[in-house]
């Protein structure tokens, strides 16, 4: 039988995740390499600004679809002085549509032409959140405009159109930054520090799934058919690569972090399971996504059913840890032996059916890891009296981070350094949004066509 990969004795021995799971490319995913990664990016990194000293970044958001709105629902949570909205921009006018956006950002002026946002002199940033295939020109005319672009992931539909935007981000004096949120989320940066640190003993496997229900498949209808095209562009091949490339991006780019590794392989499957209404994009996927030394990540998404929602699982010889969006749990083997913090870390009941409404059936009871339980257990406060702040999504996390990068002019923290982690992961750059949208373009690939695909070094260099 092969080893398992990333044992506890390897860190022991001063060994790191980095120098045990090499990247495809060639290049260690470490924080220096996350540092270097983009042209804008310098090796000194600039600490988090607290929001009520940091200056004022006058910012635009480019695509008021559901992702665009909720950028500005979760710049609306800043302070007016830290991020003011400037400008809106869709090619969609209509009335009702524009008074919704700009109820989250009232001091905003709407265009319908993005060029315009990119000739304003006052605009530092932008927040591109048009749908995927749109992406190109407009990150690319961003970039030579010299504005800071936040560019929601995947950040492209091809692997063509990503290299070509990335290089041009690399090559910028400006701020570049992929929407990959969880790389900010500090609950997943929590969490990663465990996964380094060895305490889930030997990595045995993971596993991610993304099951929502959608009514009708997700499609929307529109009087106009011009319209409803554009509405539903994630049901069409041609402008999507499915549940795969918008939504399992981020599953799999999780373990991609967290083993500091990129894939070598992958098998797919796909199928239409009950939404046969013209979609070109399957409803029902499953991938098995291959490491280095052996590690297999399984991954499930599909929207013909809720059941169990959306989590990613680390399984490990002394302990698994589950994560869900916020929040994470510890489950600790029977035979192995609690450490001081867990005695008074809070127990929760882990159920499967409808967790997140507290009914189900319980399967057991996992320790809840609070991001900032360290500080709390300092304070001398019960952690489980004090859980995680989930006010403040994963989103408004990477858009605060995004911004303190454009202050600082290179890639800040992606969360305050501590006494006991001083140098935490740096915010994702432009090497990092080209590889995860590779990796889930070609994972959507493999699945489209029931087959394994094998990654090759070059999809992976800029």
């Amino acid at each position: 039988m092969n080893e398992n990969p990333f044992n506890r004795r390897d860190f022991l021995r001063g060994a790191t995740l980095s120098s045990i799971g090499m990247a495809i490319s060639g290049t260690e995913l470490s924080a220096h390499a996350q540092a270097t990664s983009a042209g804008q990016a310098k090796p000194n990194p600039a600490a988090l600004d607290d929001e009520l000293k940091g200056r004022p970044v006058r910012v635009a958001v480019i695509g008021l679809g559901n992702r665009g709105k909720e950028i500005l629902a979760a710049l609306s949570k800043m302070t007016d002085k830290f991020a003011p909205v400037a400008s809106i921009c869709d090619t969609f006018a209509a009335p009702l549509f524009v008074k919704k956006a700009q109820a989250l950002a009232p001091a905003a002026k709407f265009t319908q032409n993005y060029k315009e946002v990119l000739d304003d002199k006052t605009i530092e940033a932008v927040f591109i959140a048009t749908p995927t295939h749109k992406h190109k020109q407009i990150a690319l005319d961003a970039i030579q405009a010299g504005k800071h672009v936040f560019l929601e992931a995947p950040i492209a539909h091809t692997v063509e159109d990503a290299k070509a935007i990335a290089q041009a981000a690399k090559s910028a004096n400006t701020v570049f930054q992929p929407g990959l949120q969880v790389r900010c989320n500090p609950q997943a940066l929590h969490v990663k520090n465990f996964v380094e640190s060895g305490a889930l003993g030997k990595l045995a496997g993971g596993r991610a799934q993304y099951h929502e229900r959608k009514a009708s498949g997700g499609r929307i209808g529109w009087p106009t058919p011009e319209r409803e095209a554009e509405l539903n562009w994630r049901l069409s091949k041609e402008s999507c690569n499915g549940l795969v490339g918008e939504v399992g991006i981020h599953q799999i780019d999780t373990a991609s972090w967290y083993l500091k590794a990129l894939p070598v392989a992958v098998s797919g499957f796909a199928s239409v399971v009950e939404f046969n209404d013209g979609r070109t994009t399957p409803d029902t996927v499953q991938l098995v996504v291959e490491y280095p030394r052996n590690f297999r990540y399984a991954y499930d998404a599909t929207v013909t059913s809720s059941y169990e929602g959306q989590y990613e699982l680390f399984v490990g010889s002394v302990s698994s840890i589950m994560l869900r969006d916020l929040r994470a749990w510890q489950f600790q083997e029977g035979d192995a032996d609690l450490v001081g913090w867990q005695v008074f870390a809070r127990k929760d009941p882990y159920k499967i059916g409808a967790p997140e409404t507290g009914t189900g059936l319980a399967i057991g009871t996992g320790i809840a890891l609070v991001a900032n339980a360290t500080k709390q257990l300092a304070l001398g406060l019960e952690p489980g009296k004090v859980g995680t702040d989930v006010s403040k999504s994963a989103l408004y996390q990477s858009c605060r981070v995004f911004l303190n990068s454009v202050r600082a002019g290179k890639a800040s923290f992606a969360r305050e350094p501590t006494k006991d982690h001083p140098t935490p992961a740096l915010a994702p750059g432009a090497l990092e949004g080209y590889q995860a949208t590779v990796v889930a373009i070609k994972s959507a690939e493999a699945a489209a066509t029931n087959s394994r695909i094998v990654f090759e070094k070059d999809w992976f260099t800029l």
